[in-house]
This record gives C-alpha cells, sequence and structure tokens, in this order.
C-alpha cells in the first residue's frame, strides 16, 4: 500500500474516531449527574476539534501539492 494512501486511510480512521466519541459522550451527558455534565459537554466538544481538524486535512488534500 502507497505511504499517500496509508496516511488518508489513517486520517480518515482518527476523524471518524474522535467524532463518533464526542456524539456518544455528547448523547449520553443526561445519564450522569448534574455536576459531571458540563465536564462531559466540554470534553466532547474538544475531542470534536480533533475531527473537524482531520476532516479538513482530508478536503484540502486534493489542493497539496506533492513534491
Amino acid at each position: 500500500m502507497s505511504k499517500k494512501i496509508q496516511s488518508t486511510i489513517m486520517l480518515f480512521l482518527i476523524g471518524v474516531g474522535f467524532a463518533i466519541f464526542s456524539f456518544v459522550q455528547l448523547a449520553n451527558v443526561h445519564t450522569q449527574p448534574l455536576s459531571q455534565q458540563h465536564d462531559d459537554v466540554i470534553q466532547a466538544l474538544l475531542y470534536m476539534i480533533p475531527a473537524i481538524a482531520a476532516f479538513a486535512a482530508l478536503l484540502m488534500l486534493p489542493f497539496r501539492q506533492s513534491n
């Protein structure tokens, strides 16, 4: 497998993994005690940042010049 395809697949899997974790964390916030709900929401939103960055990097791949 070429290095380009392997890195693209890994970037996609990282984005999907962080996104799934964030959505599951946000969906399960209501099951936590009130004191922990705010922490869980903040943690889920923080894990959403690398997911968005990974998908943005995937979208920018066709525009990147390779050497």
